[in-house]
């Protein structure tokens, strides 16, 4: 019996030390709903299931319509919108969607980090449709004057990139035989 008292006491002495689960609670109900569909949707994301991430973050707003985290939840979307994973979003729809958030509120949670994202996406965006002059644009004359935003899928650059080592080689050919001929011209002044 001494010895049952005494494993009774040790188990007891080692659960008194034990620290007991942390529990994050949340005071306000729609906190906690805001915290629960961004987390949900987070979930989705990291799944590659944008469709899903989408839907939870609309139906938040539709059942907190006027409420601030409502309003934030554009954030949210204009920026699973930018995610070069996500194949139904694009730059465009999530610049604008960032620049809808941005012009609701000046006062919105995550003004700074919209306003990073939208110049990181402008840049982004320039570097997949770059300036280029097209002579083939109606109304373009072909100058330098004209600017034509070209839209290109990778196919296309990949396409139009050979066209170029194709040309660039063909030129070096062309520079190669001038140089054989000047130094044949070099070799024998008197021809």
């Amino acid at each position: 019996m001494n010895r049952s008292l005494c494993i009774a006491l040790t188990l007891l002495a080692l659960s008194a030390c034990a620290q007991p689960p942390v529990v994050t609670v949340v005071p306000a109900p729609t906190k906690s709903d805001f915290g629960r569909a961004l987390y949900y949707a987070r979930q989705n994301v990291d799944a590659g299931n944008y469709w899903a991430a989408d839907k939870i973050l609309d139906e938040f707003v539709r059942t907190h319509p006027d409420s601030r985290e409502g309003k934030e939840i554009a954030f949210w979307k204009a920026a699973y919108t930018l995610d070069p994973a996500n194949e139904r979003g694009s730059l465009d729809a999530g610049i604008a969607a960032l620049d809808v958030y941005l012009a609701a509120d000046s006062a919105g949670w995550y003004r700074n980090e919209a306003t990073v994202l939208r110049r990181t996406a402008a840049v982004a965006q320039g570097v997949v449709r770059p300036a280029t002059a097209d002579p083939a644009a109606p109304g373009s004359t072909g100058g330098t004057d004209t600017v034509v935003v070209v839209s290109r899928t990778r196919d296309e650059e990949i396409a139009a990139l050979k066209d170029q080592l194709a040309k660039s080689k063909d030129e070096l050919a062309k520079v190669k035989e001038e140089l054989e001929r000047i130094k044949k011209r070099l070799a024998n002044p008197s021809n």
